[in-house]
């Protein structure tokens, strides 16, 4: 069996999901997700998933974190970036406008593209993402890996030739529904302790 390595851009698939408008969606299994892209001939090696805390919005950094727990129990290695203060400058008005800006996840899933294309412990390796800022690390994986797979599965309404052009495949996220690949609203763990689907994505 061959085998496959995913690496979700937390944030690029999360947005899209919101602008589906449908939160339920936002509490999605992504290992069922991976497995349904699967071909019949490939296992799962690693689900890396990779994000960052918004910790100064209290109510999505609990639910952020509440779904992290989920994925853990999946085995889904988790990796953390973080946020950065942002000012930039607005002539007209006059105003310093400060932002966060989210930081490393690109570099993250980079990363650990090459070293596993290096590696060598994959056939082939699938990246949820539409960010064209990956594309370099796609074709150094390549360069060090020419046996190498690599696919991208893109978000609803995002282009993403570069990305597509870069790949070996690519796959649209529209083609699943996704409410098919939920956790259960109640996560029961082996200690009997919960995790519990936050209210307003039910």
């Amino acid at each position: 069996m061959n085998k496959v390595n995913f690496y979700i851009d937390g944030f690029n698939i999360y947005h899209a999901i919101d602008k589906m408008k449908d939160n339920k969606l936002k509490w999605i299994n992504y290992k069922l997700l991976c497995q349904k892209i699967l071909k019949s001939n490939e296992i799962i090696n690693q689900i890396f998933y990779f994000s960052a805390y918004a910790t100064w919005k209290q109510s999505s950094f609990l639910k952020h974190r509440v779904f992290v727990r989920a994925l853990k129990t999946e085995n889904i290695n988790i990796v953390l970036g973080n946020f950065k203060n942002k000012t930039k400058y607005i002539p007209n008005i006059n105003y310093n406008y400060k932002y966060h800006e989210e930081k490393e996840s690109d570099v993250n899933i980079a990363i650990h593209l090459v070293r596993d294309a290096c590696r060598k412990n994959c056939n082939t390796a699938i990246i949820l993402s539409g960010d064209s800022d990956l594309v370099p690390a796609i074709k150094m994986a390549k360069i060090e890996n020419n046996n190498l797979k690599i696919g991208v599965v893109i978000p609803p309404n995002v282009q993403a030739d570069s990305l597509k052009k870069a790949s070996d495949f690519n796959i649209k996220l529209s083609e699943f529904s996704l409410s098919d690949f939920l956790f259960p609203k109640n996560i029961i763990l082996d200690n009997k302790n919960i995790i519990s689907c936050p209210t307003d994505w039910l």
